[in-house]
């Protein structure tokens, strides 16, 4: 029986007609009471995924779809992103679907998609849009240094003590900050304590002796670099002092693809458990070949990928095997590709897509894009265009001009945007980097009269910037950051890139003399001389005020990257505040993010 008729009946009984309606307009207003609309659990979805090669994508995540009222059949409508997908196209309420995403060959940065689930006989809104955010950063920077080892030699009594050597350290993939400590002896120095590495310009550390109270023997110590991300190695240079009575006398990659027809290929597995003993020796294999393979350490394998491997494109799966073990490792694969591909171009700063302007350092992010190892520039001046030098190396056009070279490597190449490009401002320019003489197909970009971008220090282009704090007093410069802020007032140092064209006037001594003269038309010369400044105009703003700057490019930077020093004004606020760069004035000006941020006290 239902609802209404147990309603008549029980009217039927009712003397006055007036109390049915009085019932009926309250089971009116009950209904009403109760709407029926979709619902999510948990508000958001947030994916973070670090672009490591091999890395796997990032784990599925729960979604409870939920109606306020009764259950609600729904549909999702088709998703609009690529790299963004579901486990189930349709349900009922209450309901819960896996979301899942694909990272794979995304160039870094934050990227948002959106989930429509439809409810036909939802109360207010048959159609909810639910939010999915994927944040995809670089794999961690890389540092290298110039030696494994450095070696003095000192005579006993000697009046002048051995000349100091340098130690290099180069980053590759964004700015590195890097911590230096000494163990073994007081008789070893090295200077600065602490630096940053950027791309494009080495942190060099000068070591130095002082065995004024030793005597004859060998003395043995070391220096530690240790990088600010623990995703880095820290990095240890053996030293080693002989003092005699006489006179005596003194140098590595992970590619997970390579091109067709390649010469053999070094491959680094990285992993646990290898074993590098007489007794036990953990092997690499593709199917049933064994690999040429060396243990480094026992997270840590080099192997071989043979040549003959290398002439059909295809998936070559790697196993290590270890005798007397229970089981073998997964597989990590080797793909073998026919020619380059660009998947992404980016400011090297920001990460920003789409643009290049005169003079940028940019990112080019592909599949074989070079060699296995990584390589830096040559040091040539002007940079070199061929990364090695020869029609096998790595070389990129950008509107068909050679572009310099910073580094190149299997899936990263870095350079620098020819300033003569012809192309006008706000056209389309085209990319192709070629390799082993294989050009990639022409990707798209458009030019403009300046694209900035501030380092950061985790290399996704937002949060804590690549800032140096100076102390006046002092002379010295320290890292910015939570435990080093700046203090109001106070000069900072910033490093940009994509400001567009440049000028150079020499550097005058107090005499008017010369000290670093310009050369004309030297604008990609390796090594910056005179005062190089941007053609455009340059501001700053920190915490939304202008701040005091000044724009020059380092001596002995690569063009492409200006050293910007500017003064934090008084009414910063303390903590984390947004710093931004604009270059030029009126409507064709142009800024960095909102998203790189400065530690104020």
């Amino acid at each position: 029986m239902t609802i209404m008729s147990c309603l008549y009946r029980r009217v039927a009984k009712l003397r006055h007609v007036s109390l049915f309606a009085i019932l009926v307009l309250q089971l009116a207003n009950l209904a009403l009471a109760t709407t029926n609309d979709i619902s999510f659990l948990p508000a958001t979805l947030d994916f973070k995924y670090q672009a490591i090669p091999g890395a796997a994508p990032p784990a599925n995540q729960s979604l409870q779809i939920k109606s306020t009222g009764a259950a609600l059949a729904f549909t999702i409508s088709p998703i609009a992103q690529p790299w963004l997908s579901v486990s189930a196209n349709s349900g009922t309420t209450p309901a819960t679907i896996k979301v899942y995403v694909n990272p794979t060959n995304m160039a870094s940065g934050s990227y948002s998609g959106a989930i429509v689930v439809k409810a036909p006989t939802a109360t207010t809104s048959q159609s909810v849009t639910f939010n999915v955010t994927l944040e995809i950063s670089d794999a961690p920077a890389t540092v290298i240094a110039s030696t494994a080892a450095l070696s003095f030699a000192f005579v006993a009594d000697a009046l002048v003590n051995p000349a100091p050597q340098p130690i290099v350290l180069t980053a590759s993939g964004g700015a590195v900050s890097i911590a230096t400590t000494i163990t073994g002896g007081v008789w070893l120095k090295a200077a600065p304590s602490s630096g940053i590495a950027l791309t494009g310009t080495p942190l060099t550390v000068m070591v130095s002796v002082n065995p004024a109270t030793l005597g004859p023997g060998t003395y043995n110590a070391s220096i530690k670099f240790t990088p600010s991300t623990t995703a880095t190695r820290p990095i240890t240079v053996a030293v080693t002092l002989i003092i005699t009575p006489g006179v005596p006398t003194i140098t590595a990659l992970w590619p997970h693809e390579g091109l067709i027809n390649s010469p053999a290929t070094y491959v680094t597995i990285t992993g646990t458990n290898f074993y590098g003993t007489a007794a036990i020796t953990s092997s690499a294999y593709i199917g049933t070949l064994k690999l040429t393979s060396i243990v480094i350490s026992p997270t840590s394998m080099l192997v071989t990928m043979p040549a003959a491997q290398m002439t059909a494109k295809g998936i070559l799966p790697i196993m290590v095997k270890t005798p007397t073990a229970t089981g073998d490792s997964g597989t990590l694969d080797f793909t073998v590709i026919s020619d380059p591909e660009i998947l992404a171009v980016t400011d090297a700063a920001s990460y920003a897509l789409g643009s290049v302007s005169p003079g940028e350092i940019i990112t080019i992010y592909g599949l074989g894009l070079g060699p296995a190892n990584l390589l830096t520039l040559s040091g040539t001046d002007p940079i070199a265009t061929s990364l090695p030098s020869g029609v096998t190396g790595t070389s990129v056009t950008i509107d068909g001009v050679d572009a310099p070279l910073v580094y190149t490597s299997a899936d990263q190449v870095s350079c620098i945007v020819p300033f003569t490009t012809p192309s006008t401002s706000g056209s389309q320019v085209d990319v192709v980097v070629t390799y082993n003489s294989a050009a990639s197909a022409a990707f798209p970009v458009k030019k403009v009269d300046a694209n900035p971008g501030i380092f950061t220090m985790n290399a996704t282009g937002s949060g804590q910037g690549a800032f140096l704090n100076f102390n006046a007093a002092t002379g010295d410069y320290i890292v910015n950051g939570a435990s080093t802020q700046a203090t109001k007032g106070s000069t900072v140092v910033l490093y940009l890139t994509g400001y567009g064209a440049t000028s150079c006037v020499p550097i005058l001594d107090a005499s008017d003399a010369i000290v670093s003269d310009c050369t004309t038309g030297a604008t990609e010369a390796n090594l910056i001389s005179g005062k190089v400044t941007p053609v455009l105009a340059v501001s700053v703003t920190i915490d939304g005020a202008g701040a005091v700057a000044t724009a020059q490019a380092p001596i002995g930077s690569i063009p492409g990257l200006m050293q910007i020093n500017a003064v934090v004004p008084d009414t910063a606020k303390p903590g984390s505040v947004p710093v931004v760069v604009t270059v030029g004035t009126g409507a064709g000006a142009a800024t960095t993010t909102q998203n790189v941020t400065l530690a104020v006290k």
